[in-house]
């Protein structure tokens, strides 16, 4: 039973947008400092482009942003905020920045240990070209200053099958839920490639990353798989949790691997049908009809807690719209029902959740969220946090 919940704004602001914070992800650097990393832009709130996504809306305008808190999520100081990477310059800029490794393998790299606390990864992405839509670029960038710096030059990531940016692309798409360290030192990564999920490894701290395994895809096709993130239990088994959209279902799903990662279960749903604890919930809701996008979940975030339950938190973006979770006390092998965080959402632009446990048993989730302020297409796309106790 969830307890203490409060909800709190990180970054709101009527003339811009803030979104996506499982794109960036959250660092838990200890002593209460938390840093979130989001995307944010301008946005006059009048035309769809305005709130579109990706290379049609505000990522194509936005600046990556690394938000810091010393109190443990509690206050947020804008004059903290440091730009990770932008993406108003020119294109040519940008695409220069990016593939400077690739261009020059011998190319100075930074000496950066992703096992030590300090240091942070995020997973970037960049759009180039004016087709419809353009290339979609994926790098990697560290930080080993708990995010105040990051390094010059970034890892762009290929294909599964070695495609380069200039071999025409790399379409894959890497979220913010964290790495997973080895313990040899190594580091995985849960990585979306069209509609499958692959398992990327790193022997050198985040300087390449190289496709493993296939981990999962939707088992009947006309579907895909995203939102991957995974956990390293206790016991060495690897868990990949993601969402199955279309082709064989819309749910939250789970598999397993005890090999390191080469060979992966089926994946099965962990959410059920005629248990739903938002049937009959009131809720103010201003957008419907078509601009509603009716989806029972969007970006399950996996968190393991000190004590070993598993809380996968997800957006709702079906009314009401809101923040839920679910949890697991026997590592993943049932699931309880799920529970509503939040269900206030003016409309579906919502969720992307990021979390850590702050406490034992006290958890910050950091999203993006709307509510109805006046402003346009629903109101102001800001980021929104919860505490809560479970």
């Amino acid at each position: 039973m969830l307890k203490d919940i409060e909800h709190i704004r990180v970054d709101y602001a009527m003339d811009r947008y803030a979104g996506h914070p499982r794109q960036g992800g959250i660092f838990d650097f200890g002593g209460g400092e938390i840093v979130v990393v989001y995307n944010r832009a301008r946005c006059a709130y009048r035309t769809p482009a305005d709130v579109g996504h990706d290379w049609g809306g505000y990522h194509v305008r936005s600046q990556t942003i690394a938000a810091r808190s010393v109190d443990g999520g509690m206050t947020w100081n804008r004059d903290d905020d440091v730009v990770v990477s932008d993406h108003t310059p020119p294109e040519s800029e940008r695409m220069a920045h990016i593939t400077q490794a690739e261009r020059d393998p011998d190319v100075a790299r930074e000496a950066i240990d992703l096992n030590n606390r300090d240091s942070a990864i995020v997973f970037g992405r960049a759009w180039f070209g004016d087709t419809d839509p353009p290339r979609r670029v994926t790098f990697s960038i560290r930080s080993a200053d708990r995010g105040r710096t990051w390094e010059c030059v970034p890892t762009p990531l290929t294909t599964p099958i070695g495609q380069k940016i200039g071999d025409g692309g790399s379409d894959v798409s890497k979220d913010g839920h964290p790495i997973v360290a080895m313990a040899d030192g190594t580091h995985l990564a849960a990585v979306s490639h069209t509609t499958d999920v692959w398992l990327y490894g790193s022997d050198d701290h985040g300087i390449a990353w190289e496709p493993i395994a296939r981990i999962f895809t939707d088992p009947m096709g006309g579907g895909r798989v995203a939102y991957a993130g995974m956990l390293l239990l206790p016991s060495g088994r690897l868990q990949c949790y993601g969402l199955n959209i279309a082709g064989s279902r819309d749910a939250i799903q789970m598999c397993e691997s005890d090999d390191g990662g080469y060979g992966w279960s089926k994946p099965r749903p962990i959410v059920r049908w005629g248990r739903s604890p938002w049937v009959g919930r009131g809720a103010h809701v201003s957008v419907t009809g078509e601009g509603a996008f009716a989806k029972f979940y969007r970006s399950p975030w996996p968190l393991r807690l000190a004590d070993g339950r598993i809380v996968v938190f997800f957006g709702r973006r079906k009314p009401p719209y809101g923040i839920g979770l679910i949890v697991s006390e026997d590592d993943g092998a049932t699931w309880g029902d799920e529970q509503v965080v939040r269900d206030d959402a003016s409309g579906p632009d919502i969720g992307y959740p990021a979390a850590v446990e702050v406490e034992p048993g006290r958890l910050f989730v950091a999203y993006y969220y709307m509510l109805d302020d006046g402003n346009g297409f629903g109101g102001t796309r800001f980021i929104a946090g919860t505490h809560l106790g479970i």
